[in-house]
């Protein structure tokens, strides 16, 4: 009877831990568009997603890099990987997110001066300014990798970074489905859903106003992420974007995330219980999961 007891509980705790790696994570597995589509859908979840804004910058791992994407990934199931995507003067892209090379690496100049033979040579700096041993990875290099994970990019395809061959990198490598391209524009929306039109979008939600232009725009709602101010706003200008089966982004990078952990968790729940955003943009993807989904 005893070992009865045992067998029971344990399907019930296998059970009750499977429901709790489901309920954070979903379905993970983007075939098709309709995937991504429905996994990000608005008010199917009470926890925001998490977005780690390029990969995450957390225990002085540089972002932007492999190694901090890879730690990130082991650590935040299906996150939300944000990266940025500029060119080289001989048109490779790239991961990083500045074209002044002095600001996170050990080089000089704009990196849209330079060609990949010198910027492959470059190693990145870590949040503190320290140098690590990290190299700028190529856009190829992350779409490789990303092919077989569960997980979801955030492409910030910086503004003079062609469209068209972004889209085209995504497409070749079985990315497309999985992703998720910031446009800065409305007109640049509108060109990348006329390339792919089943791709996701990311574009500004800024005021009440520019949600009206939105909806005259003549762009999918169902496709679009809703990246909004970083100052949390009141319920009903989320409530208006939901209105729309839109999904809204709050950053938190630059602001919470520069705060001691012991000041910056109730504003992270604060954020989580408001109902607002549907998902958080942060430098500090692995805190903030331990915050959202604490083991008891």
């Amino acid at each position: 009877m005893k070992n009865q007891t045992r067998q029971i509980f344990a399907v019930l705790l296998l059970a009750a831990l499977s429901h709790t790696a489901q309920a954070q994570t979903g379905d993970c597995r983007f075939k098709d568009a309709e995937a991504l589509k429905s996994y990000l859908k608005p008010g199917k979840r009470t926890t925001p997603l998490i977005m780690a804004h390029q990969g995450g910058t957390e225990d002085g791992f540089p972002g932007n890099s492999m190694a901090t994407f890879e730690r990130t990934y082991a650590k935040v199931p299906c996150v939300l990987l944000e990266i940025d995507v500029r060119a080289t003067a001989d048109s490779l892209l790239v991961i990083s997110h500045d074209d002044d090379l002095a600001l996170k690496t050990n080089g000089k100049g704009l990196l849209s001066k330079k060609k990949w033979k010198e910027v492959s040579k470059l190693r990145l700096k870590d949040p503190y300014g320290s140098m690590t041993e990290h190299p700028i990875p190529t856009f190829q290099d992350v779409l490789n990798w990303s092919a077989g994970k569960n997980l979801v990019l955030i492409v910030d395809k910086k503004p003079e970074t062609s469209i068209t061959q972004t889209i085209k990198m995504l497409q070749g490598t079985g990315n497309l489905y999985k992703s998720v391209l910031i446009c800065y524009s409305l007109q640049e929306a509108q060109f990348a859903h006329k390339l792919a039109p089943q791709l996701m979008l990311a574009v500004g939600f800024n005021s009440l106003e520019h949600i009206d232009t939105i909806e005259q725009s003549g762009l999918p709602f169902e496709q679009l992420v809703a990246l909004t101010p970083r100052e949390l706003q009141d319920g009903s200008f989320y409530q208006r974007i939901h209105d729309l089966n839109v999904a809204s982004s709050l950053g938190t990078n630059g602001n919470i995330d520069t705060l001691q952990a012991t000041d910056s968790r109730p504003l992270y729940q604060k954020i989580r219980d408001s109902g607002g955003p549907d998902i958080i943009c942060t430098d500090n993807p692995i805190l903030l999961q331990s915050i959202f989904y604490k083991r008891d």
